[in-house]
C-alpha cells in the first residue's frame, strides 16, 4: 500500500473515493498516452494484431516474475518470450469489447512514467527494471485497497498463466501430459456390412 493510499479513510466513502481515483489513473494514462504519442499505432507489417512496442516490453518484464521458475522451461528465454507475448496477443485481441477497451487503457497508461508512477511503479522504463522492483509493483497492486489495482494484477496474472500453460513446451513443468490422443473409431468396410444383409436376408427368404 503506497502512503498516498492510507491517507484516505478506510469508510465506504474512502472506499469509493479510491476506486474512483485508480480508475481515473488508467483513463488519464490512456488519455495522455494517446495525445503525447506514447500510444503509438503497431507497427508496419508487425505480426501483433494489438501490442505494441511499449506493451510488449511492459509484458516482458511481467512474464518471468509472475510464472518464476516456470518460465522458460526447456526454451531459450528468447523463444519462451516471444511465443508467450503472441499467445497473449492473440487471447487479448479476442476478449470482448468493455475488456478489451480496458487492456489498452492499462497498457497506455504503463507507458507514460508519470502515471506508472501514481500507479505505484517505478520511473524507470519496464525494460530497465529489476525482477524486485517489477515484483515490488505486482504486489503492491495485489494487496492495494484500490479496485482497479487488484482487478489489474489478478487480470495481467491469470492472462499470462494461461498463455504460458496452455503451451505445450510448458507442460512438463506441471505434470500435465497433454491433451488426450483422439484414437479415431475404426469405420466399418461398407462392402463386408452389406454382404452380411445380403446373406442375412438370403436365409430369411429361404
Amino acid at each position: 500500500m503506497t502512503s498516498f493510499e492510507k491517507t484516505l479513510p478506510t469508510t465506504r466513502r474512502g472506499f469509493l473515493q479510491l476506486g474512483l481515483m485508480g480508475t481515473a489513473t488508467l483513463a488519464l494514462g490512456g488519455a495522455v498516452a494517446s495525445l503525447t504519442g506514447c500510444s503509438s499505432p503497431l507497427e508496419q507489417n508487425s505480426e501483433y494484431k494489438f501490442l505494441h512496442g511499449k506493451d510488449r516490453e511492459f509484458l516482458s518484464a511481467l512474464v518471468p516474475v509472475v510464472l518464476n521458475k516456470g518460465f522458460p522451461g526447456d526454451l531459450s528465454h528468447d523463444v519462451a518470450m516471444k511465443r508467450i507475448l503472441l499467445a497473449l496477443d492473440d487471447l487479448i485481441y479476442t476478449l470482448q469489447y468493455h475488456n478489451y477497451n480496458q487492456m489498452r487503457q492499462l497498457f497506455d497508461a504503463m507507458s507514460v512514467p508519470a502515471v506508472r508512477i501514481l500507479a505505484g511503479a517505478p520511473w524507470a522504463s519496464w525494460k530497465d527494471m529489476s525482477n524486485k522492483e517489477v515484483n515490488d509493483f505486482l504486489i503492491s497492486w495485489r494487496d492495494s485497497i484500490i479496485a482497479p489495482k487488484r482487478n489489474g494484477y489478478v487480470g495481467m496474472s491469470k492472462l499470462i498463466g494461461m498463455c504460458w500453460y496452455s503451451q505445450p513446451d510448458a507442460f512438463v513443468s506441471t505434470g500435465y501430459p497433454g491433451p488426450p490422443i483422439q484414437t479415431p473409431t475404426p469405420v466399418a468396410n461398407k462392402t463386408s456390412i452389406m454382404s452380411k444383409i445380403s446373406t442375412s436376408m438370403s436365409v430369411e427368404n429361404s
